[in-house]
């Protein structure tokens, strides 16, 4: 066989692979954690491989959007505006409130408020498009939240936390001009020179996407063997956390904005649930106590395992047309509201903590 066949063989089989890894994104990012966490020695080769992982599965996302869905999300300014503020407080004032309500030790009160605190995850857009969500909106918020979060979360940490995080305002800028911004440039290029190829196989596309991040994933295991064979009850209670304070915070998410449709809805509860932990790690540095930094290092376990629990709810709640499903969320948002006390003049008096705690 000669190398010419080789090689078309094996690109065949590369298309072929990706494809299949774009069809069923949610079980291989579930493959990814399993294997970075079983043989530590794949999580050591990929860990140097996070960083350039996350521009991969960004640029992803923005070869999924077209830039007429961009510009229509850009138009609903009011809508986007209450999404942005919700993730940037919404979430964290809720968080400070049940912290507030329950008695948690010192270490899970720092690290769910640390995450509470923290932009929606990188992953947030690439994950939106895996799952037939809205990936402009995703994209949109994070990258609006994320670039406020050096101005905002200090400021919050220090009112809400009593703890000092250190964000340079410079350095987060450069990050998202590099990451976000080349992502970019380098979609439009390859549109312009790949349209048609891009346009008829979008499941290749998902699967490069699936594919940075399985490994990012896998590399976010780097240690955590060795960290749950040290203290398996630990690692197990706080990843139990995680996953409630993940799939809580979707489904709060979505069933506040239930009313702006069901993929803006749902998207909403993604970016709620899946959070930066590892950029709030890196921000509150070696002020993190034990087992908040625990919380914070299982948090990506969530992230990348969550849309497998969660996709073919998604895809039932998008393709059905019973007018249950369309009202019901309304009612239990209301509902949802009331339960966690969140009326009209007790978020009044909760603000009114919040300014005199930052005073």
């Amino acid at each position: 066989m000669s190398a010419s066949m080789l090689s078309c063989l094996g690109a065949r089989q590369l298309k072929n692979c990706l494809a299949f890894a774009g069809r069923n994104g949610p079980l291989c990012l579930v493959a990814g954690v399993l294997l970075g966490f079983a043989v530590p020695v794949l999580s050591d080769m990929a860990w140097p491989a996070f960083g350039p992982t996350v521009f991969v599965f960004t640029l992803g996302a923005f070869l999924k959007v077209d830039f007429e869905s961009l510009s229509t999300e850009l138009a609903h300014v009011g809508r986007n505006l209450v999404v942005i503020l919700w993730a940037m407080f919404g979430v964290p004032l809720l968080v400070f409130a049940f912290l507030q309500t329950f008695e948690l030790g010192p270490d899970l009160k720092q690290g769910l408020l640390l995450w509470a605190l923290a932009p929606p995850s990188g992953a947030a857009a690439a994950l939106a498009a895996i799952l037939g969500l809205s990936a402009p909106l995703a994209l949109l918020a994070g990258i609006a939240v994320t670039a406020a979060s050096p101005l905002y979360m200090p400021l919050l940490a220090a009112a809400l936390g009593g703890f000092q995080v250190a964000i340079d305002p410079l350095s987060m800028a450069a990050r998202l001009f590099v990451i976000v911004g080349g992502a970019c440039v380098t979609s439009i290029a390859l549109r312009r020179m790949a349209a048609t190829f891009i346009r008829e196989n979008p499941d290749l596309i998902t699967g490069v996407t699936v594919l940075a991040l399985l490994i990012n994933g896998m590399g976010a295991m780097h240690g955590m063997q060795a960290r749950f064979l040290a203290e398996p009850i630990t690692i197990l209670s706080v990843l139990a956390l995680g996953y409630v304070a993940n799939l809580g915070f979707q489904v709060l998410g979505a069933l506040l904005f239930w009313r702006s449709g069901k993929a803006e809805g749902l998207t909403v509860g993604l970016i709620s649930g899946n959070r930066n932990s590892g950029l709030a790690w890196a921000a509150a540095g070696s002020s993190v106590l034990p087992l908040g930094e625990a919380y914070l290092a299982v948090c990506s376990v969530a992230i990348h395992t969550a849309p497998a629990l969660t996709k073919k709810l998604i895809m039932r709640l998008m393709s059905s047309r019973d007018p249950t499903i369309e009202y019901l969320p309304m009612r239990l948002s209301r509902s949802v509201l009331s339960i966690v006390g969140l009326k009209s003049h007790q978020c009044s008096t909760l603000m009114k903590d919040f300014a005199q705690r930052g005073s």
